[in-house]
C-alpha cells in the first residue's frame, strides 16, 4: 500500500444518501453505531469525505478486497456532511499538539519502494552509502520496500528474518546482505547487527523496522546506536494522533500472533503514528510520509533534500489525508477518535478498554502496552 497513489482503483460513482425518510435516516443513526464495531480489516480512506465529489453529490467507491461497502460509505459520508463543522473543530484542537507543521504531500514519498528517496538524496549532494538494516526482512525482494534500493546500490548490511524458508531465499536474492535468521528482541537486536553497532555510530542510508508486534522498542534500540538517513517503520493506522500507543515487548506474543486463527484481524501489533513521531524526535529524526500501515521518517541533516518543503510534516494532516490497510479494528472507531472525540481523557479509557477486552476475550492474558495522549 503506497501513500503515493494519486487515487486508488474506484468501482463506480453513486449519489450519496441524502434526502432520504425519516425510517430510513433512524437505520442510519443505528448503521453508524454499527459501524463502530464492525469489520476488522480495512482498506480506505481515514476521512470518507475523500470518497466525495461535494460538485456532483456522488462518491467514488474502491474496487479493493475489504474496502467499505456502498452503504456503509454512504452512511459515514451523511454523518460527516453532518458533522462537519463539529468534526473540524475537533482536529483543529487536538491538532494545536502537532509536532510537525507542514503540509503534507501525498505523493511525495512511495512508502513501498524506498529507491526514489535514497536517489533524490543523492541529487541533493548525499552520496549513496550503501549500507543498511532490514528488520522483519522476509525474503528481502516480495513485498519489500528496500529491494530497489539494495539491487541499485549494490548495497551490503544486515536483514533479520526468523523463518529459515524466507532467509535462504533472501540469501539467493542478495548475496551481498548477511542474514541473521533467527527472531528479534529489543535485548537481543544490537547482537545482531555484528559490525554496523560502532562508536561513533555508522550511517547507514535505510533502516527498516517491520514485524508486526513490539516495532518500536526494537526501534528504540537502534536509534540509539546507529544513524540512518530513512527510517521506515510500521504504524498502526487506526490509532490517530494525539494517542501514542505502542506494543512492547513479551517473549510470547509473536507466538500469540502467527497462532491466531485469524492474524490479519489481530489489532495488537506495531505503535501508533504518534508514538513514532514522537520517538524519532528525540532521536533528530522528521516524519515526512505515512500511507497504508508505514511511517517514513528522515534524518535532520538532510533536510535541504526535501526544498522547497521544511520537515517535519503535519502529522495530523498526513492523518486525515491518508488511505490505510487497517487490521483488527473498524474504522468507525478509529474515525471516532480521531474526529469525534476531543477530550483525550474520555479517549485514552476507551482505547485502553478496547485493547484490554480484546485480548482477555482472544488471548485469555493481557499483553504490555504503552498508551498516553
Amino acid at each position: 500500500l503506497k501513500s503515493s497513489w494519486s487515487k486508488p482503483p474506484a468501482l463506480s460513482a453513486r449519489s450519496v444518501c441524502t434526502g432520504r425518510p425519516w425510517m430510513a435516516r433512524l437505520l442510519t443513526l443505528a448503521l453508524i453505531a454499527l459501524l463502530r464495531n464492525g469489520c476488522a480489516t480495512y482498506k480506505g480512506f481515514i476521512n470518507p469525505l475523500k470518497h466525495y465529489n461535494p460538485e456532483t453529490g456522488r462518491f467514488w467507491l474502491l474496487n479493493l478486497t475489504d474496502s467499505e461497502p456502498a452503504e456503509e460509505l454512504c452512511v459515514a459520508i451523511e454523518d460527516f456532511l453532518s458533522h462537519k463543522d463539529e468534526y473540524r473543530d475537533t482536529l483543529a484542537r487536538s491538532s494545536a499538539r502537532r509536532i510537525g507543521s507542514e503540509r503534507c504531500h501525498p505523493t511525495l514519498v512511495d512508502t513501498q519502494n524506498i529507491w526514489p528517496t535514497v536517489d533524490r538524496f543523492r541529487s541533493a549532494g548525499f552520496p549513496v552509502l550503501g549500507r543498511y538494516i532490514n528488520i522483519g526482512a522476509h525474503d528481502g525482494q516480495n513485498d519489500d520496500p528496500l529491494f530497489e534500493y539494495a539491487t541499485q546500490a549494490g548495497a551490503t548490511g544486515v536483514a533479520v528474518e526468523r523463518d529459515p524458508e524466507r532467509c535462504e531465499r533472501h540469501r539467493q536474492a542478495l548475496p551481498n546482505v548477511r542474514v541473521a535468521c533467527e527472531a528479534v528482541t529489543p535485548q537481543n537486536v544490537l547482537a545482531l547487527m555484528g559490525e554496523l553497532v560502532t562508536e561513533p555510530p555508522t550511517w547507514v542510508d535505510v533502516l527498516k523496522v517491520d514485524i508486526d508486534s513490539y516495532d518500536c522498542p526494537v526501534l528504540e534500540v537502534l536509534l540509539g546506536a546507529v544513524r540512518a538517513r530513512v527510517v521506515l517503520v510500521e504504524a498502526n493506522p487506526s490509532i490517530p494522533p494525539p494517542y501514542q500507543w505502542a506494543m512492547l515487548h513479551h517473549p510470547e506474543l509473536w507466538d500469540f500472533f502467527n497462532s491466531f486463527h485469524s492474524p490479519e484481524e489481530v489489532p495488537i501489533r506495531g505503535c501508533s503514528l504518534a508514538y513514532e513521531v514522537d520517538l524519532l524526535r528525540r532521536f533528530g529524526y522528521d516524519f515526512v510520509a505515512f500511507g497504508g500501515h508505514d511511517a517514513i521518517f528522515t534524518h535532520s541533516s538532510v533536510r535541504e533534500a526535501w526544498h522547497p518543503l521544511r520537515p517535519p510534516m503535519d502529522e495530523f494532516d498526513c492523518y486525515n489525508e491518508a488511505f490505510i490497510a487497517a487490521n483488527g479494528i473498524p474504522i468507525g472507531k478509529t474515525r471516532r477518535w480521531f474526529f469525534e472525540m476531543n477530550d483525550t481523557q474520555e479517549a485514552l479509557p476507551e482505547i485502553w478498554a478496547f485493547f484490554a477486552d480484546w485480548m482477555q476475550a482472544n488471548a485469555q492474558r493481557l499483553f504490555p502496552f504503552a498508551l498516553r495522549g
